[in-house]
């Protein structure tokens, strides 16, 4: 079932000396439960994709139909954990920032972190996780809101190759079990999470 359109995408950033066009005519269907991986040197649009999925960008033309019913989640490139916020206080910001912080959805994030191996570390800080737990702290964010589509803003690249060797592996069973339909953008076609997605676009 498709969930997810884009026709002809474009943007055009403009400096007072030239336009930049920094995606043009970029078009694909997501369907439900799809992995699709983006891939593309640094510098050629892939992130500003994700960012025009989720309005943190304008886009200059096209279209972008996301089907009724169907949230997105953002996972942006590195953790962007607030390191004075617990893990915990981490998991809820997206709700609190939807005013969606009810006993219900806290307990939801509380599951989800037993779930995936940070129960011992619910009310610690993100000092105090590794590379990897600080990236599953990011993801379980992200899932917080329960969002059907996940953008994932090369969510590895920080990370040393071993560590994303497991991280990925992690990530994707969760992504898997969780149910969610996902987009990951990456400019390393040895990146683990570009090996098992399910579709490939490649981006110039």
């Amino acid at each position: 079932m498709k969930i997810l359109e884009i026709k002809d995408l474009k943007k055009t950033y403009h400096t007072k000396k030239r336009e930049i066009l920094a995606v043009d005519n970029f078009s694909f269907e997501l369907e439900k439960g799809e992995f699709v991986a983006i891939v593309g040197p640094s510098g050629c649009g892939k992130s500003t994709i994700l960012k025009m999925l989720c309005n943190l960008e304008n886009k200059s033309s096209g279209n972008i139909a996301v089907f009724p019913g169907i949230n997105l989640g953002y996972m942006p490139q590195g953790d962007s954990l607030f390191e004075w916020r617990s893990v915990l206080k981490n998991c809820l910001l997206g709700l609190e920032i939807k005013h969606n912080l009810t006993k219900e959805n806290e307990n939801y994030v509380i599951k989800l972190l037993k779930t995936y191996g940070l129960e011992d570390f619910i009310n610690a800080y993100p000092s105090n996780l590794s590379g990897g737990m600080r990236q599953r702290v990011s993801l379980i964010r992200t899932l917080a809101t329960k969002p059907d589509i996940l953008l994932l803003d090369e969510p590895f690249s920080a990370l040393d190759y071993q560590t994303r060797l497991a991280v990925s592996d992690d990530v994707y069973k969760i992504i898997k079990k969780e149910k969610k339909s996902a987009i990951m953008v990456t400019h390393d076609i040895s990146d683990p999470m570009f090996q098992i997605s399910m579709t490939v676009l490649n981006y110039k």
